[in-house]
């Protein structure tokens, strides 16, 4: 999911400087296009900002690349140099290091049928909604974590609230299960996370119909 430099071998990059049909030119924007895989490609030639679209993989000819700038470490949450590629995975592993903390964990199903009625990313959604709150780290953060399937499709999608009651979760809020989920809106997930943050009892702030009902069966 790339375009090349002629060479075939140097990926097109945001920020590079590099030799097109004997002009010099600045890469502003290397995007991918999932709905059409195709690369759009941005530059900056005399002045002038010019955009090419061409399939992935792509090699443009008589585009060379003349220099690249040092991309700056991916630096994760616990503050760890990170793999180049992944998204967390720390460079200098420590098989002691103890977990991140976390106040409340909550799974989302992500099995074959409630990624259907999801359509989108929802855990990937939700973990931007944390950060922009600042409840993805310290001592109320919240973790997210998809799961496979919980069993209980019906009700899908089923997301799963488990407050750490060894630290400072509410035992109010522990294992309390959700339906539907996947039509929540943003701003009830934000009420929900500002509730798990403040200790106030979810019952006050989510709908009696949204709870799934449990019961002993045999």
């Amino acid at each position: 999911m790339c375009a090349y430099y002629e060479n075939g071998t140097e990926k097109i990059k945001q920020g590079d400087t590099a030799r097109y049909l004997t002009r010099e030119i600045t890469i502003l924007e290397a995007k991918h296009i999932k709905s059409s895989k195709r690369m759009r490609i941005v530059y900056l030639a005399n002045e002038r900002e010019i955009t090419l679209e061409v399939p992935y993989k792509t090699v443009i000819g008589a585009m060379d690349l003349v220099s690249r700038k040092p991309t700056p470490p991916k630096i994760n949450e616990m503050g760890q140099e990170v793999v180049e590629g992944y998204a967390c995975k720390p460079k200098d592993f420590d098989a002691t290091r103890p977990i991140m903390h976390f106040k409340y964990q909550l799974y989302i199903c992500e099995g074959e049928r409630c990624a259907k009625a999801g359509k989108v990313d929802k855990s990937a959604q939700l973990r931007a909604i944390l950060k922009r709150m600042g409840l993805n780290q310290g001592q109320h953060r919240i973790k997210i974590s998809r799961t496979g399937c919980f069993g209980a499709c019906r009700f899908r999608q089923v997301a799963q609230c488990v407050a750490n009651t060894q630290a400072n979760g509410n035992v109010a809020n522990n294992a309390l299960w959700f339906r539907q989920t996947h039509q929540w809106s943003e701003a009830q997930w934000e009420r929900l996370f500002e509730a798990l943050r403040d200790d106030t009892p979810l019952s006050e702030v989510v709908d009696e119909e949204a709870y799934i009902p449990m019961r002993v069966y045999g």
